[in-house]
């Protein structure tokens, strides 16, 4: 069966050209900034009047970031399907990517690399109009966050890598060669055996599965028939494998990689992921030198975005509140009908977030501080 890239829901979806490479995004929420639309609703008679919204305090929101939703190993921007409509209705222009050799972007033979990867986003923010950005990437869309934060720190507004501690503290790790999903990551090694498997909807059942929490397993294997049909299409499967069978970082990696990252970061983990060990996130506070916080999604495994989606978002909105919409010396107004709903909704899944005890982490100086971490299963390297 052909799969169709462009599935229907509340977004949209564009085929865009940047650097030499065609890549597939979604799109949701307000393509105009809210300060464009408080001036164009802004007349002579009006201007002036003590009621009148003051421009020069919405400057801010002409400014507000894309917020860019970037995919982990084996999916593509439909794991984002639950969390894409949520942003989009709190007012943030949302896109989910597909990274190249992924979904509907181009399957080029190489430029696979983190560093590569990372200009590829550069590249289509620029083309979507935006000179900032607030990356939030699954797996291995976090490290390309990462690297992407280190290359273009101007570009990007703020960080949220989900189930991916950063590259360089997966590599601190003793013993991490011999650490829980060592034996899938030998199987993407063998030439021709995964490629089969990506390209059935059994063998990519299995492997959401085996990166899931046991209790939210079917909520993940919802897409696997769809993953699958994506794979299926030629050469896409040995595509996303690329990345997987990268086992050491490159020189350029390495080199982007060891500038400690200035911008804000939220690091987020799943409470029983079982492919990103403790131990490396604990250690992401020795690569930032912004303020980190790191919080742990309760019952969630690998996909947060998946598996705890409402949990994620109520973790997301107020990161991306700081970042877009700085507090400002206005008069108070009631709530909306909407930001009440919203209110009722995280005191009733609040039992669905776990922050361990110090979940916010500062990095002042060069002294090494203690992590603490939420419960989870120490694994292997980065999806």
């Amino acid at each position: 069966m052909y799969a169709t890239v462009t599935r229907p829901g509340p977004w949209t979806h564009r085929h865009i050209t940047a650097g030499g490479t065609r890549f597939h995004v979604a799109l949701a929420g307000p393509e105009a900034p809210l300060a464009a639309v408080a001036r164009a609703a802004v007349t002579p008679a009006t201007a002036g009047h003590a009621n009148t919204p003051d421009l020069a305090d919405d400057s801010t929101d002409s400014a507000r970031p894309l917020v860019l939703l970037l995919h982990g190993f084996p999916e593509c921007w439909w794991t984002w399907r639950h969390v894409m409509p949520a942003l989009a209705d709190a007012g943030h222009r949302v896109a989910a990517l597909d990274l190249r050799g992924f979904g509907g972007s181009d399957r080029p033979p190489s430029g696979y690399d983190l560093v590569t990867l990372a200009r590829d986003v550069t590249a289509v923010v620029r083309a979507l109009g935006h000179d900032h950005a607030v990356v939030v990437g699954a797996g291995l869309g976090g490290q390309v966050g990462w690297t992407l934060a280190n290359l273009e720190p101007e570009l990007t507004a703020g960080l949220v890598p989900i189930g991916a501690p950063h590259p360089l503290a997966l590599r601190s790790l003793h013993m991490r060669s011999i650490m829980g999903s060592t034996v899938q990551h030998l199987f993407f090694q063998v030439p021709m055996l995964p490629e089969r498997s990506l390209r059935t909807t059994a063998g990519v059942d299995r492997l959401l599965r085996s990166w899931a929490a046991p209790a939210t397993r079917p909520l993940v294997t919802e897409g696997a028939e769809y993953y699958a049909e994506l794979m299926a299409r030629p050469g896409a499967a040995h595509s996303a494998l690329e990345s997987m069978r990268r086992s050491t970082l490159s020189r350029a990696e390495v080199a982007v990689l060891t500038r400690p990252t200035t911008v804000p970061v939220l690091s987020v983990q799943g409470e029983f992921d079982p492919v990103q060990p403790a131990k490396a996130h604990a250690r992401d506070t020795h690569h930032v030198a912004h303020p980190l916080q790191q919080v742990t999604i309760h019952g969630a495994g690998h996909f947060p975005q998946e598996e705890a989606p409402e949990a994620l978002i109520d973790v997301l909105l107020p990161f991306l509140t700081e970042l877009t919409q700085p507090p400002r010396s206005v008069q108070a107004t009631a709530p909306t009908p909407t930001q009440r709903g919203q209110a009722a909704r995280r005191s009733r899944r609040a039992s669905l977030i776990h922050r361990p005890v110090g979940t916010a982490r500062r990095r002042s100086d060069g002294r090494r501080r203690k992590q603490g971490r939420g419960p989870g299963t120490p694994s292997a390297r980065a999806q």
